[in-house]
């Protein structure tokens, strides 16, 4: 299961390198519009485009930002640690799946497995914070029932 998460590990950091190129690519777009558009006649219509274009640049500036941080929580990751209590950065198994404790990435398909990326500070993940094997919470009408913590 070491390999499994190291590979996990390696699939999230893609998706955000991924995911940051996109960005990128998209902010480069939008500045690049906006440094060739030029004032037109109706002047009240280039400027509401360049505000809704700026708007836009300052939204993906944000993502960028977060996905950036991400990154260098999924860098962090010292996969030689184990613990016997969930923190931050575990892979643990419980009888409703699979959960990797690091980043809000959300459900994925990795190697023939559902994976449920989740922060430490989502709800379930607070809550799993700390719990050994054989512990329970309950969440959402579920028991989830910790099996093993990698």
């Amino acid at each position: 299961m070491k390999s499994f998460k190291e590979n996990l590990l390696n699939f999230c950091k893609a998706t955000l390198r991924r995911k940051i190129e996109l960005i990128s690519y998209n902010m480069d777009e939008i500045t690049g519009s906006m440094e060739n558009e030029t004032k037109s006649s109706l002047g009240d219509k280039h400027e509401t485009s360049r505000a809704r274009m700026q708007s836009e640049l300052e939204k993906l500036s944000w993502q960028m930002d977060e996905f950036k941080g991400q990154y260098e929580l999924l860098n962090k990751i010292d996969l030689a640690v184990t613990t016997d209590t969930i923190s931050n950065q575990n892979l643990v198994q419980t009888n409703k799946g699979l959960f990797f404790i690091a980043i809000p990435l959300g459900k994925i398909s990795f190697e023939d497995k559902t994976v449920f990326v989740i922060s430490a500070v989502s709800p379930l993940g607070k809550k799993l914070i700390g719990l050994k094997i054989g512990d329970s919470i309950q969440m959402n009408e579920l028991t989830y029932t910790i099996e093993e913590i990698i």
